[in-house]
Parts: structure tokens; sequence; C-alpha cells
């Protein structure tokens, strides 16, 4: 069980939300604030599948506007993020999505990881995270269409 009152998580160190949703019992969340926001896709990566089979799309987005911080303080949240949106399974979303290029605009919600604890990875060098950009947490809006 975590202890909420510390506001670190106690593995990755990262800060946790003040406001712990229910959706964040999920076995995939990090326990982080929930960041509701608008950016600008800047880097499109490829995409990349683990040892078992988990398949996420990797992109970098700046030009951060903050709609919303569950948890959390607007004010730490990054200008650029990197984020890993899960897909093709049932803890992600079901499809990827479709024809992502840099420049475009997008809208998501997720745990946001910040920058000081965020561990480098593939495609990431340390930058913030979005991370749990599915349901039952987060989302991406892009095009017109809603991906949970």
């Amino acid at each position: 069980m975590l202890n909420w009152n510390n506001l670190k998580h106690p593995f990755f160190g990262h800060t946790l939300t003040t406001n712990p949703l229910s959706e964040q019992n999920h076995p995939l969340s990090l326990h982080g604030p929930v960041v509701h926001l608008t950016a600008v896709i800047k880097l499109v990566e490829q995409d990349v599948t683990d040892q078992q089979g988990t398949s996420h799309m990797h992109f970098l987005i700046n030009h951060v506007e903050v709609i919303s911080v569950t948890g959390g303080d607007a004010s730490m949240v990054s200008t650029e993020i990197f984020c890993a949106v899960r897909y093709g399974d049932s803890m992600g979303l079901s499809d990827r999505i479709d024809r992502l290029e840099e420049g475009q605009p997008i809208e998501m919600q997720g745990e946001y990881i910040d920058v000081n604890h965020a561990y480098p990875s593939v495609g990431n060098p340390g930058d913030a995270v979005l991370h749990f950009t599915h349901h039952p947490i987060g989302f991406v809006i892009y095009q017109g269409k809603r991906y949970e």
C-alpha cells in the first residue's frame, strides 16, 4: 500500500498525486498526477514492441498547454514531454493512432512523471513522460478522433 502523504513513489521516486483517483488502483498506474493537455507533436519515433509483445507508439510533444491537473500543480509540467502510448491489447488502446505527424496538434491525458524521475528508455533520453494515456485514466484526441 502506498503512503499518499509521502508524495514520492517508493521505488521510482517521482511525484505522486495528492488526489488519487480510484482508477489509479490499476496495476499499470504509477500513481502520478493526472495531466490533461494540448500540445504539438515535435517528433514521431518508431513504434517499440517489448519482449512480452506489448507495443507502444513513441513521440515527443512540445508547446504544451495544461488544461487541468488532478493531484498536482500545472507549474510542474514541462514544456516538452515524451509520450509512450500503449496499443494493440486489452491494457492499452485497441489500435495505433492513425497518421500521427510532426507539427500536428494533439490533446492527451495521462499520468505525469517529472523530468527528474523519468528514467531513460528506448526513444527517451530522460524527458518528462506522459504515461497511462489510455483507459481507465487517460485518452488521446488526434485529428478529431478520441482514442481510449
